[in-house]
């Protein structure tokens, strides 16, 4: 199946992109340093695995016993249909299309550099991308929903020191285009992601991986200074 390019994003959903990139505590002075020697490196993107779908429930069920025995019932629902539509969006997603959308954005995006070129060549220093988590999740009830991916992004010189580790969460909030709003909206009404078909429901999780690539890539930049 051929993977949809990282201009899958509709323009006007780009506007409503959240990223939040949360750096490790320790400074990136040792990539300042080696980056400009790799020359260039390969990428490798470890399995994603399975998306999940979290929707979130109530909180305090409007006070009183009635309150919190009806918050009780809701979010035991709520648990039930987040099981329901992580298996149904697990059957649509091809996660090996997620991963090729990633590995192609940030070749596409790095291409000869800086701070280094990208190479197939699988002798040279390593980058490696791991899918630590993907999904969408809506907070709690009511709350408009997310698409969220969180990647580990390690870079090895071609003797195997690590060099360069920095986590990077992606987000897409519910202001987002079609097909993005409609998957985002399950919060309200399940039934309409049922309705979407296979290809809608992969092709957004494609698109938004895309994006999320060059993300990475941008902020390594940032980081090799």
């Amino acid at each position: 199946m051929n993977t949809p390019p990282p201009s899958y994003v509709p323009a006007r959903m780009k506007a409503h992109l959240l990223l939040a990139l949360l750096p490790l505590v320790a400074c990136h002075a040792k990539f300042k340093k080696y980056a400009p020697t790799l020359g260039s490196a390969r990428s490798q993107i470890v399995d994603p695995g399975i998306p999940y779908v979290q929707l979130g429930g109530v909180y305090g069920g409007g006070g009183g016993v009635g309150g919190s025995l009806i918050g009780a019932v809701v979010n035991t629902v709520q648990i039930v249909r987040s099981a329901e539509q992580t298996d149904r969006i697990a059957k649509a997603v091809d996660a090996d299309q997620v991963s090729r959308a990633l590995m192609d954005s940030i070749r596409d995006t790095l291409g000869s550099g800086p701070p280094f070129a990208y190479t197939d060549d699988p002798t040279a220093p390593l980058m490696q991308i791991s899918v630590d988590s993907y999904g969408l999740m809506v907070p709690y009830l009511g709350a408009p929903g997310v698409f969220t991916y969180d990647l580990t992004v390690e870079i090895y010189t071609q003797a195997g020191m690590r060099i360069y580790t920095n986590h990077v969460e992606c987000i897409v909030d519910a202001a987002a285009d079609e097909p993005i709003e409609e998957v985002l909206s399950i919060v309200d009404n399940v039934a309409k992601l049922d309705e979407m078909s296979d290809a809608d429901i992969n092709g957004a999780f494609v698109g938004i991986g895309a994006w999320c690539g060059k993300q990475v890539v941008i902020e390594m930049r940032r980081h090799a200074g």
